[in-house]
């Protein structure tokens, strides 16, 4: 009681109470509630944006085109802080000692945020320690082969597999990373057996592709893209549900794997943004509001669709919803790989 009287008066002096006559407890409850920072305030200082990829890849490109137009909205200053280490899951894991007010933000993608928690024996974090505040963008990702391989989509190659099981490679940019395991969930979807030939990255795998070393793989737009118009390497469908504007005359996998399980293939990579646990949810909508405004200007579009994206808003609920979904589906693909990470 004392405590909380001495802490009243204080309270009193520097006009933070005005003279209100209620209990100790509820004293003290309005007294931290004067203290915390007011959404119509945010932001009043410096916000981060973390990622945990080095300056210069896809998830930089999002994050600086978002960190600009946030700047633009909400006036303050938006930055954006490179935490690279272990594919991505040392910037997460580090937002789960981060104050919730707002000022450190992370864009997080499919990667770091659901497939990481799924690959690792002792989960580093999961969904529910992060704040889901707005899906920022769809990441287009496209089946490519050898010109010479003879398939020329998704079906072709599901055949050609069956007649040849564990004869036929796919490189990846290396085990549990997405462009593996959308191979493996194709697999498991069309009872394939295809060799996994893991790379340190996706950039050399891509080569031995265009070498002729290994025959096909999963890559991003934004990478194959240029390979695919000038011929060295030749596309066999789209990972999405929908056509991707940088490559309009490419079949989605769905499309030709109408009749072989993949009618509904959808492994498109995602990047969204996130707050540590507990983000009030005036800020939460604030944020919401400025960023479906920044996902519709024509300069972030163009960027987007530079770096192989789609520009595209999802509130805090629905990407909430998705997740849970993405969880389930590629769930399915590290189950059926058997990658995890010790």
């Amino acid at each position: 009681m004392a405590t909380i009287s001495f802490f009243r008066r204080n309270l009193l002096q520097k006009g933070l109470l005005a003279g209100i006559s209620i209990g100790p407890s509820a004293t003290l409850l309005v007294a931290l509630n004067a203290t915390a920072q007011p959404a119509t305030d945010y932001p009043n200082k410096p916000v981060k944006i973390v990622v945990g990829f080095p300056a210069g890849g896809g998830t930089d490109v999002f994050a600086r085109a978002l960190a600009q137009g946030l700047q633009a909205q909400l006036g303050g200053s938006f930055v954006v802080d490179n935490k690279p280490g272990a594919g991505g899951v040392v910037a997460s894991s580090g937002m789960l000692q981060t104050p919730a007010d707002g000022l450190t933000l992370l864009l997080g993608s499919t990667s770091t945020q659901v497939i990481a928690p799924l690959l690792y024996a002792k989960r580093p974090y999961t969904p529910a320690d992060f704040t889901p505040i707005a899906h920022i963008a769809s990441v287009g990702i496209v089946l490519v082969a050898h010109p010479s391989a003879p398939y020329n989509n998704v079906a072709e190659l599901v055949q050609h597999a069956k007649q040849r099981p564990g004869q036929l490679n796919y490189a990846s940019g290396g085990n549990g990373v997405t462009n593996h395991l959308a191979m493996e969930l194709l697999k498991s979807r069309t009872g394939t057996f295809i060799t996994h030939i893991p790379y340190r990255g996706s950039a050399p795998a891509l080569q031995d592709v265009i070498g002729g070393q290994v025959p096909l793989m999963f890559d991003s737009i934004a990478s194959s893209g240029p390979q695919i118009k000038s011929g060295k390497v030749k596309a066999l469908g789209i990972a999405g549900l929908q056509r991707s504007d940088a490559l309009p005359g490419v079949p989605t996998i769905a499309e030709s794997g109408l009749n072989i399980g993949l009618k509904d293939f959808d492994t498109p990579g995602w990047v969204a943004l996130y707050a540590p646990k507990a983000l009030p949810a005036a800020i939460v909508a604030k944020l919401q509001e400025a960023i479906a405004k920044v996902l519709t200007q024509p300069d972030v579009i163009q960027r987007f669709a530079a770096a192989g994206a789609q520009a595209k808003f999802m509130s805090a609920s629905d990407l909430n919803a998705y997740e849970a979904a993405e969880t389930r589906k590629w769930s399915e693909a590290v189950k059926y790989s058997g990658a995890k990470i010790d």
